[in-house]
């Protein structure tokens, strides 16, 4: 059988793919070229927002008719939109809700429940039975983790931490569809660290929903998968911090970047600050969400910090590193947002000066608090406004700092090229470009002096 993914949202929903491809990878399947020359076609789905998941029920919905011409054609669904692993055939009580209501949905599997997706597929295939797993059985394991994931590169790697968010923001979905917070223990991410650079991985991307309070939940602290016996009781570094170190001591092995993504104002630490003026393999670039300057709507987006607080991090971590890149979500018209809370936020932004930013006009999201006991009121046209006008301010303040870079030279990660185009990445997480007739710098780390910066990227010279 062939398989075809289509992958929605965020970095740990494409972590997840990986794992997806090796499971089936090892069910004999074999990655289709097309959508189109698919047996089996699955959706990782985002359902952060809900025009994430409308994109994903549209596009479902477009193969009705490729459903009707193809019988044995299979369509699944996995990630943040799932709440229980179901198929056509499980008793109508016991399925997922999207399966009861989307007609050409065979299956609906939690990512968790990745090792079950065999005996699902069985028991809705109009074809003979898969045959055995001929490397590991996977349908042993009671944790998806410990499937390793197939790598779409040798030299980066986005490694999950933890899962979950135990955080509940009043407008985000993310704690009852990917449920309460777990951390991976320790040596298990360790191992598989060690692994990729073994293999020629340079640099290394932690994931989290909120990768900063790793080791911290309820569920940690009862031992469920996380195990303290790992962590080094002598220090008052947080668990997140220790890992950090440990992972640092795989420069000598060739790790050389190591970034994460994203942490939560709430856990940043001192420690953590610190970690951007000590280790070696931790690029100086954080992206760290504020979502409202403003503290009253901070508040009632369950945000558990004030402006204040955050700005004292801000100014931390650039004492601890001058240098560093700042990068940050904001929300734009969230329920009861008014003008002067907007203010806050335009004032906040213009104090910080962030390298880059992510805006996000509110749109209520189903099933979340804000959308049961928050009143949407701010007018579209009116968010659309607030995002132009702190989108003209981006467009000012970025480019002024990707100024500063020219005729300065800096390390690229080359990701990727077209003719004699490459592309990378800096240490601050700026992409870069450079002409080379060479035809072997993919997956390498080359020294560029910067000639200019125009269209969010800089522009420079191999040296």
């Amino acid at each position: 059988m062939l398989y075809h993914i289509h992958t929605f949202g965020c970095q740990m929903n494409y972590s997840d793919t990986e794992r997806i491809e090796t499971y089936l990878n090892n069910l004999g399947f074999k990655k289709a070229k097309t959508e189109k020359q698919a047996d089996l076609i699955i959706f990782n789905s985002c359902s952060v927002r809900q025009k994430a998941e409308d994109r994903v029920l549209g596009k479902m919905q477009q193969l009705i008719l490729e459903k009707r011409k193809r019988k044995n054609l299979l369509l699944a669904l996995t990630g943040c939109m799932v709440r229980k692993s179901s198929t056509k055939k499980t008793y109508i009580k016991n399925q997922d809700y999207f399966i009861k209501t989307i007609a050409p949905l065979d299956i609906a599997f939690r990512i968790e429940d990745l090792p079950k997706l065999k005996s699902l597929i069985e028991e809705v295939s109009k074809k003979s039975k898969i045959k055995p797993l001929p490397k590991t059985d996977f349908e042993s394991l009671s944790n998806y983790f410990h499937i390793p994931a197939k790598y779409k590169s040798n030299f980066q790697a986005f490694i999950p931490i933890s899962t979950g968010c135990d955080k509940f923001c009043t407008y985000c979905i993310v704690p009852y569809s990917r449920g309460r917070e777990v951390s991976r223990p320790m040596g298990e991410i360790l191992n598989e660290a060690e692994e990729l650079v073994k293999n020629g991985c340079l640099e290394i991307t932690l994931l989290g929903q909120t990768v900063d309070s790793y080791g911290l939940s309820n569920i940690d602290r009862q031992k469920h998968l996380f195990n303290y016996d790992e962590i080094d009781a002598g220090t008052t570094d947080p668990p997140f911090v220790q890992l950090l170190k440990k992972l640092d001591k795989l420069y000598s092995k060739g790790l050389r970047r190591l970034r994460f993504t994203s942490p939560h104002p709430k856990d940043i630490s001192p420690q953590l600050v610190e970690c951007y003026k000590t280790l070696k393999t931790l690029m100086p670039h954080i992206h760290l969400p504020i979502q409202s300057g403003d503290n009253n709507c901070l508040k009632r987006m369950n945000r558990p910090y004030t402006r204040e607080r955050y700005l004292e991090i801000i100014k931390a971590l650039r004492k601890a590193n001058p240098a560093i890149a700042i990068t940050t979500d904001i929300i734009v018209g969230f329920c009861g947002e008014t003008e002067k809370e907007f203010q806050n936020t335009l004032d906040l932004y213009k104090k910080v000066e962030f390298d880059f930013a992510y805006f996000a006009q509110y749109s209520t999201r189903k099933n979340t608090y804000a959308s049961k006991h928050l009143k949407d009121d701010v007018p579209t046209k009116e968010k659309r406004r607030r995002w132009h006008e702190l989108n003209n301010i981006l467009k000012k303040i970025t480019q002024k700092k990707l100024e500063k870079y020219i005729g300065k030279t800096v390390e690229v990660l080359v990701e990727k090229h077209s003719g004699n185009t490459y592309t990378g990445t800096s240490h601050h997480n700026k992409v870069v470009q450079f002409k080379s007739p060479k035809k072997s710098l993919k997956g390498t780390l080359q020294k560029t002096k910067i000639t200019k910066a125009e269209n969010w990227v800089l522009l420079g010279n191999l040296q």
